[in-house]
């Protein structure tokens, strides 16, 4: 027993603990969809236009001194009515009612005129709603001018009949007398309403694009067309004696500067503008104040909300045929664009149809998705045949590496321009053509695909080899003639040059007179001199070392001769050349070397040239610099001189190339790199 008692509070105390835990928790669950449905788009529109409706119903009921049984000039309310049904659809009618209801059972009227009321309000508003959305493409800005005429006659005239009627008849019913009759009730319901949708709809639709930030120009326009509505309707309606006239007949005075918002700010502008004066006329005449304060109650609202539809119409038509005009006038200038970009479409595409050059486009897949009549003649597909096939098809296999590489080069937006490579014909012919690839982007700058140009070559390539074959059989001649006149030189003119040497110095010799023999001396000096000139002319015009030794032995040899003729320093140094080296080759480098070297000896104003010659892997390389006087290459190619022509004449022949780097002042290095034939990629150290 003692056990079973001691346990007892425990498990009392434990369940209770569980049970304060579950509620707690289910609490939390409660709560948590509360708020879920609280936070849902319905509820919060639902709450919004509750709220709106009550705010705007106490404003429009402040001006007591000018209303009668719950009406008066102005209902903001029925224009966040409107609004609320054209902006969140039917299912704010709920709302709408709710609010309404709310706000005319607080007024001094009977709760079933309170309700009548309501319903007229709730009707009216879905009507209008209803009414200006069969109006095609309606839009609640404003934008066109059938939308607001459209808008003032059906969702402001018309729908405030409704509203109108149903709540002055509720009001009679219930014996609610309002102004001096039904007339008298019903004229000032229908303009209050009215006045109403034309003074807050408007702004509700188009009041966030106003306030949008725009330049420091335009928002000081924008702060004085608002400031001198204000101050002027304060002028007109506060009662400010500036000056000796009744202003009562200047109540209009206030129009231009509604127009002024509308032409320059549009239906935001105006609807601001006319809201604005609205505001402070309305409160002047409740209090006594402006020229339409001693006329009554009836008088001075019907002159208000007369006041107030002839501003708000005026300037919401007046925006909007301004807006319509500024969206022809860009609707004609963007056809006016349209066509011209048809016709230059039409004129590229006419001139790409007549192009001689084949001209393709793909898209970033590499599919052609255009192939003009060049391409066909040309590679003898057909555009039918082409189009919708990825562009390698005519590209050869072992050129389809650099067929990617292109396309590489093409997405990260850059030009390929006359690359020369291989394309294949319908018959699996090889034409050589001329590439030119552009990327292609659309309106947006998007890269959407490429252009290419493909230009046939086959005729400069005929004319080429000619010129080449031609280039050949001259510099062989040249060779030839070369070889002669060395020839001539070391058989004949060196031979007899010798014997004349001899016959001097049997004359030294023999000589007994002292002044004979210093005479004959000199001579054969000077005929030695004259012999060893020869034999190195005869040399440089064909070097014997060359075929016998190989081109390092005889560049060095040649560069030993020319250091100690010309009195200057050729510093020849040699690497990893091949042996042997083609003679063409070995000849071609040779008479570069020499060019470059006389030239440099010659022209550069400095005793020391560099040569270098080396091999890699399949080439052979030269480099022959100097650090002289430079000069202008273009210049001296455009010149009389042949020496440059000759060498990049002679470096073609063996499928080289050739750099010439000058500028004045600056120096000069001529490269020379030559592509071996075969397998000649064993190198040596000949130093």
């Amino acid at each position: 027993m003692d056990g079973e008692t001691a346990t007892e509070p425990y498990a009392v105390g434990t369940a209770h603990q569980e049970e304060q835990r579950a509620f707690s928790s289910t609490s939390r669950a409660a709560v948590t969809r509360v708020w879920a449905l609280a936070t849902t788009k319905p509820v919060l529109q639902f709450a919004l236009v509750f709220l709106a409706y009550f705010v705007a119903g106490k404003l429009g009921q402040a001006t007591t001194n000018i209303r009668s049984s719950n009406l008066g000039p102005v209902w903001p309310a029925y224009g966040i009515a409107v609004a609320a049904l054209l902006g969140f659809g039917y299912r704010a009618w709920l709302a709408v009612a709710a609010s309404a209801f709310l706000v005319a059972y607080q007024s001094p009227v009977p709760p079933l005129a309170a309700a009548g009321q309501t319903i007229g309000a709730t009707l009216a508003a879905a009507s209008a709603a209803f009414f200006v959305r069969r109006i095609a493409h309606f839009d609640p800005r404003l934008s066109r001018l059938r939308d607001a005429l459209g808008f003032i006659t059906l969702a402001a005239f018309g729908s405030a009949i409704v509203s109108s009627t149903i709540g002055v008849a509720s009001l009679y019913l219930t014996h609610v007398q309002a102004y001096s009759g039904l007339g008298s009730a019903w004229l000032v319901y229908w303009l209050g309403d009215s006045t109403g949708v034309l003074l807050v709809t408007p702004l509700v639709f188009t009041l966030p694009a106003l306030l949008k930030p725009r330049s420091p120009r335009r928002t000081v326009e924008f702060v004085a067309v608002v400031t001198l509505s204000a101050v002027a309707c304060l002028i007109v309606f506060g009662g400010l004696r500036v000056v000796s006239v009744r202003f009562d007949v200047l109540a209009f005075a206030v129009l231009p500067f509604v127009m002024w918002a509308a032409i320059d700010f549009g239906i935001g502008g105006a609807a601001l503008s006319v809201f604005i004066i609205a505001t402070i006329a309305t409160l002047s005449t409740a209090l006594g104040l402006g020229p339409f304060a001693g006329n009554g109650a009836f008088v001075g609202a019907v002159l208000l909300d007369t006041l107030f539809m002839v501003l708000a119409v005026s300037g919401l038509t007046l925006a909007a045929v301004i807006a319509e005009r500024e969206r022809t006038e860009e609707a004609r200038a963007g056809l006016v664009r349209e066509r011209m970009a048809m016709e230059s479409r039409l004129r590229l595409a006419a001139i790409v149809e007549s192009s001689n050059d084949a001209i393709l486009s793909t898209d970033m897949k590499r599919t052609i998705l255009s192939w003009n009549a060049a391409a066909e003649r040309i590679f003898g597909f057909t555009a039918a045949e082409a189009v919708g096939r990825p562009v390698t098809f005519f590209i050869p296999d072992v050129l389809q590496d650099e067929a990617e590489n292109f396309f590489q080069r093409l997405k990260a937006g850059e030009r390929v321009d006359h690359f020369e490579t291989i394309r294949l014909t319908k018959s699996g012919k090889q034409v050589p053509v001329s590439l030119t690839i552009s990327p292609v982007a659309d309106a947006d700058g998007r890269l959407v695909g490429g252009a290419s140009v493909h230009r046939d070559i086959s005729e400069q390539q005929r004319a080429k080899e000619a010129l080449s074959n031609v280039n050949r059989k001259l510099i062989e001649a040249q060779e030839q003639e070369r070889s002669r006149i060395a020839r001539e030189l070391h058989d004949d003119i060196a031979q007899r040059l010798a014997l004349l040497a001899f016959d001097v110095d049997d004359l030294a010799t023999n000589a007994t007179a002292a002044p004979l023999r210093d005479k004959s001396v000199a001579l054969r000096e000077r005929v030695s001199e004259l012999a060893t000139d020869v034999q190195a002319l005869s040399h440089e015009l064909h070097s014997p070392k060359l075929e016998l030794l190989g081109i390092t032995s005889a560049i060095r040899d040649f560069s030993e001769a020319a250091a100690r003729h010309q009195n200057a320093i050729v510093d020849f140094d040699a690497h990893d050349v091949p042996e042997p080296v083609a003679p063409d080759i070995s000849l071609c480098l040779f008479r570069v070397v020499q060019e470059a070297v006389h030239n440099a000896v010659k022209h550069s104003g400095v005793p020391h040239v560099e040569v270098r010659l080396w091999g890699t892997a399949g080439q052979l390389h030269l480099v022959v610099s100097d650090r002289g006087a430079g000069f202008d290459v273009e210049r001296a190619r455009a010149g009389q001189g042949m020496g440059l022509v000759s060498m990049e004449e002679r470096i073609k022949l063996v499928d080289g190339d050739l750099a010439i780097e000058s500028q004045p002042g600056r120096g000069t290095t001529i490269r020379a790199r030559v592509r071996l034939p075969g397998d000649a990629t064993d190198a040596r150290s000949d130093r």
